[in-house]
């Protein structure tokens, strides 16, 4: 019955990220919010037929991108710091800094400064350049009033869930998350 209780636990908790979301597949979960973003990176780098350029928004959290660094600093990759206006990713610079090159873009919803992305038109501009989307959501509760980032054209949706409750505990209170479109 332990393990029972363990799977139903699992499946819930998947089954509401992927409805905060609005994506289609979740994971049971990764160390916390930044290695996910890390891993979602990989993943865009990974199947990005042959790309290696990441644009991070400057108001991406500091320790998803800092983290992202990490991950791929020994790899043949080239980590570009996407600029803001008004506190928000800059469209225009977005737009010129695309390029084939380009596996993913990076960016927080709402971002470190609480502003909220447009992520609609960041994800129309990333995939006419073949690029993916890659939302970092630092506060998951605040998906309970904005719209879902899967619903805006995000890609992969990562975040940090300790706000669900999760109590300390061996490994700090932290737990990440990790949601993808199904592709067909």
């Amino acid at each position: 019955e332990i393990s029972q209780g363990t799977l139903q636990a699992i499946f819930e908790f998947q089954t509401m990220i992927c409805q905060l979301t609005g994506m289609d597949v979740a994971n049971a979960s990764m160390y916390d919010g930044a290695s996910a973003c890390a891993e979602a990176v990989l993943l865009a780098l990974r199947t990005g037929r042959k790309r290696n350029k990441v644009l991070l928004s400057e108001a991406l959290h500091p320790q998803y991108r800092e983290t992202v660094a990490t991950y791929c600093r020994y790899l043949d990759v080239e980590l570009i710091d996407l600029p803001m206006a008004d506190g928000v990713t800059d469209p225009k610079r977005l737009a010129a800094m695309l390029d084939e090159q380009v596996a993913a873009v990076a960016v927080g919803y709402p971002n470190y400064f609480g502003q909220i992305e447009d992520l609609q038109g960041i994800a129309d501009a990333a995939h006419d350049a073949g690029a993916k989307l890659i939302t970092a959501v630092a506060e998951p509760l605040a998906l309970g009033l904005f719209k879902a980032p899967g619903d805006l054209g995000a890609d992969v949706v990562v975040g940090e869930g300790q706000s669900f409750g999760i109590p300390l505990s061996f490994g700090g209170p932290g737990i990440g998350f990790f949601a993808v479109k199904q592709k067909d």
